[in-house]
C-alpha cells in the first residue's frame, strides 16, 4: 500500500516541482538584473518557493521511510517532461495557461530537468528503500537475552567478570566495597 501511495505522490510532486521553478525563474532574471539592492519582498517570496522546492525534495530523497517511487516517479515524469520538451515542443502547446508555464516551459526546452530528475531517480536503485527495514517488528525478551551472553558463560565454565576484578587502567583508585 505504501509503494501505491508513493506513486501517486510522485506523480504530484512532478508537477510542483516544475511549476515552482518555472514560475521561480522569470522572478529570478529580473532579480538578477536588479541586484544591488536590498531585495524586496517579492525577491525574498520568490528565494523562499525555491528553497520550499529544494526542501520538499530533500526531503523525498532522503526519508529512508518513504517507498523510492516517490521521488523516483517524480524524476520519472520530469524525464519525460523534459524529452517532449525536446523532441515534440508543438505539443507543449496544448498544455492549458497556469502560473509558471512559461518558464517550466523554458527549462524543459534546455534540458535543465535532467540532472535534477536523474538524483531523483537514483533511490529507485537502493535496495534498502524497497524493503522497509525499518517497519521490523521489536525485539522480543528471549531474542534479546539469547544474544547476551556468551554460550561458555551460561554452561558455568568462566566466572562473571566482576568491576571490582576488571582491568583498571592506570592510576585508577580501586574500590574495596
Amino acid at each position: 500500500m505504501r509503494h501505491f501511495i508513493g506513486f501517486l505522490v510522485g506523480l504530484m510532486l512532478a508537477p510542483v516541482v516544475i511549476l515552482a521553478t518555472g514560475w521561480v525563474l522569470p522572478r529570478l532574471a529580473r532579480a538578477a538584473e536588479d541586484a544591488g539592492g536590498i531585495p524586496t519582498t517579492g525577491e525574498l517570496l520568490t528565494l523562499g518557493v525555491l528553497g520550499g522546492v529544494a526542501l520538499l525534495l530533500g526531503v523525498a530523497l532522503v526519508t529512508p521511510r518513504l517507498t523510492p517511487l516517490v521521488p523516483g516517479i517524480a524524476g520519472l515524469t520530469l524525464i519525460g517532461a523534459t524529452t517532449v520538451a525536446m523532441l515534440r515542443p508543438d505539443l507543449l502547446d496544448l498544455l492549458p495557461s497556469v502560473p509558471g508555464r512559461e518558464g517550466a516551459l523554458t527549462l524543459a526546452s534546455l534540458g535543465l530537468y535532467l540532472p535534477l530528475s536523474l538524483v531523483l531517480v537514483m533511490p529507485l536503485f537502493v535496495g534498502a528503500r524497497w524493503t522497509g527495514k525499518g517497519r521490523r517488528d521489536p525485539v522480543t525478551e528471549e531474542e534479546y537475552f539469547d544474544g547476551l551472553y556468551d554460550e561458555d558463560y551460561e554452561d558455568g565454565d568462566r566466572a562473571p567478570r566482576h568491576a571490582a576484578t576488571a582491568p583498571q587502567p592506570r592510576g585508577a583508585a580501586v574500590r574495596a566495597d
